[in-house]
């Protein structure tokens, strides 16, 4: 069960998440069940979509409506009864098919943690939690402590009953049990294609150094402060530009006018994971100076492409950056230290071995590697001791 998943209003969110369906599926049956409000169905109108990925991968996918331009707690009311609903529709469906299920996967805490948790006790089946939200970091903007009381509670329960929660990296753990809930976890990164993502052999004719950020441009991505830093580059006398791969934002074209980078910033839209992948290839470096991050999808997509990251020093980066080896680590999150580091990878640029680069992010994030990593969760937390059964062979049951 998962919060997040891409659709066609909202392309974008949860692909990682599939990525790790699909990389769980490798070695286990998986059998994804997403339910989701769409503001543009009418009234009454429930959509049903069926996805199969791969033959070991499926979802079944429900959109429900809206009715907030009526009333917005009448939405309320009706999006939590279309939620539970839908979610033990789906479920009931699966046990009808194919049997109880081994165990549930919930993607992000809330809601689906609920439901998760009613499964537990009515069916008996264990469940795990894997968690990427920055909604547990203290730094985020919103932060947990902004919830209501009960979206707290129920968040803490899902968290402290899940057989284990499975973060995307250790400092989001550690500020689980830090500022949330103690509970044991394991980490497990995100996932990157390599069949998507790959260096290219080709070796860039310079005019100018170019670098590239790719965000939703919420607030942890720290805008302003990249474009400040951007500025002092040039101020310096570099020859830089900056491709953004960021949502149409009125706002960031007027902070590109007031700084005069209209000629250093090549706006672009959100594209699709191919055409990004293209656009990382014709870069120097990728730009994600963030305030906070869970993981920071786009640096191992970047870094599998061949080419260093420019990060903030926020714990995280610490984990999936090699200081000087596959990208720079600022020394802060404000403009001086930025720029500091961008001036370090455009005179030092000889320092970075795309292919050791490439071949270290594929290694660590390929579909096997989490693949093999969920299995052996999945194995600890479904096929226990303390369950009679045995784990399935030739995937007999699906996950």
């Amino acid at each position: 069960m998962t919060e997040w998943l891409p659709s066609a209003f909202e392309p974008f969110n949860g692909d990682g998440i599939e990525r790790r369906a699909k990389a769980a599926s490798l070695y286990n049956n998986i059998f994804i069940i997403y339910v989701k409000k769409n503001i543009s169905l009418p009234f009454g109108k429930v959509k049903k979509e069926e996805r199969i990925y791969n033959g070991h991968c499926k979802a079944f996918i429900y959109y429900y409506p809206s009715i907030q331009k009526f009333s917005r707690f009448l939405d309320l009311l009706l999006s939590n009864y279309y939620f539970i609903s839908l979610h033990c529709k789906a479920l009931r469906a699966f046990k009808k098919k194919y049997g109880k299920p081994a165990g549930i996967q919930v993607n992000v805490t809330m809601k689906n943690g609920i439901i998760a948790l009613y499964t537990r006790w009515l069916w008996r089946i264990n469940y795990i939690v894997v968690e990427g939200w920055s909604l547990f970091l203290p730094e985020s903007r919103p932060r947990l402590k902004d919830k209501t009381w009960v979206f707290r509670f129920f968040a803490r329960k899902v968290l402290q009953k899940a057989s284990l929660v499975v973060t995307v990296s250790r400092h989001l753990g550690d500020m689980i049990n830090s500022h949330v809930v103690k509970v044991p976890f394991k980490v497990i990164p995100s996932v990157v294609d390599k069949n998507i993502f790959f260096p290219d052999e080709i070796v860039r004719q310079h005019k100018v150094f170019r670098f590239i950020h790719i965000s939703n441009l919420d607030y942890a991505k720290n805008i302003k402060q990249i474009l400040l830093g951007l500025r002092q580059v040039l101020s310096e006398g570099y020859h830089v530009e900056l491709v953004m791969h960021v949502p149409f934002s009125k706002d960031l074209q007027e902070q590109i006018a007031v700084l005069e980078l209209e000629k250093y910033i090549i706006l672009r839209e959100e594209v699709v994971k191919s055409l990004l992948a293209n656009s990382i290839r014709s870069s120097d470096a990728l730009v994600l100076f963030s305030l906070y991050e869970t993981f920071g999808n786009v640096v191992i997509e970047a870094q599998a492409c061949g080419i260093p990251v420019i990060t903030s020093n926020y714990p995280t980066f610490f984990e999936t950056v090699e200081n000087n080896v596959t990208g720079i680590i600022a020394n802060g999150i404000d403009a001086v230290a930025l720029s500091a580091a961008m001036i370090d990878c455009i005179q030092n640029k000889n320092r970075f071995d795309k292919n050791r680069i490439s071949s270290d992010a594929i290694s660590h994030y390929s579909f096997e590697r989490i693949g093999k990593m969920l299995d052996k969760v999945y194995k600890n937390c479904f096929y226990s001791f303390h369950v009679k059964q045995k784990p399935p062979t030739e995937r007999e049951e699906i996950t």
